[in-house]
């Protein structure tokens, strides 16, 4: 007969408190059993279960991406059946709960999978540098040449003035 926890043990072994629990039951869809008083009834599962979240959420996980572990657990759980074709019922309430060996695969594919994202942020983040890098020196040269430009200009503007100054100061020469 399988083990089952009151929600205080559960309470006491996951480290949650009780309003969490109630949360990540609606959260991740968990299928609690309940008495006939509508008292919850924890089974061996639905502790490793909430373990699993519990981990995953300390390793910095969101409740989307452990939901998804979760949803894939199931259905790699459930491919497993199907391939199988077994005919026993223990096998079949062996694989109806994450085993650990399937939750160690799980956990060193996301690890593989993290280091994976990692890289490709640290290259996305490489390329984006060395682009904002060529735009800078392009906005740079043409910032260089906007000042050339405006270098010419005041020197034709100050070469018209010089010219100017030059041809009204001679039209009008004061006598002295």
């Amino acid at each position: 007969m399988e083990r089952s926890y009151t929600f205080k043990e559960i309470c006491e072994k996951t480290g949650y408190r009780p309003s969490a629990i109630r949360y990540y039951e609606k959260e991740f869809d968990l299928k609690i059993e309940r008495d006939i008083n509508g008292r919850r009834i924890f089974k061996e599962k639905d502790l490793n279960l909430l373990l699993f979240i519990k981990k995953y959420q300390n390793n910095g996980y969101s409740n989307q991406q452990i939901k998804k572990m979760i949803n894939s657990t199931d259905s790699f759980i459930n491919e497993e059946i199907a391939a199988t074709s077994i005919g026993t019922n223990e096998i079949i309430s062996q694989t109806n709960q994450p085993s650990n060996e399937v939750l160690l695969i799980f956990e060193q594919k996301f690890k593989e999978i993290n280091e994976l994202l990692n890289q490709l942020n640290q290259n996305i983040s490489s390329k984006e540098r060395d682009l904002l890098i060529t735009e800078n020196m392009k906005l740079k040269m043409e910032l260089k040449q906007k000042s050339y430009e405006i270098m010419e200009l005041k020197e034709k503007l100050r070469y018209e003035r010089e010219r100017k100054k030059g041809f009204f100061s001679r039209i009008f020469k004061k006598k002295s």
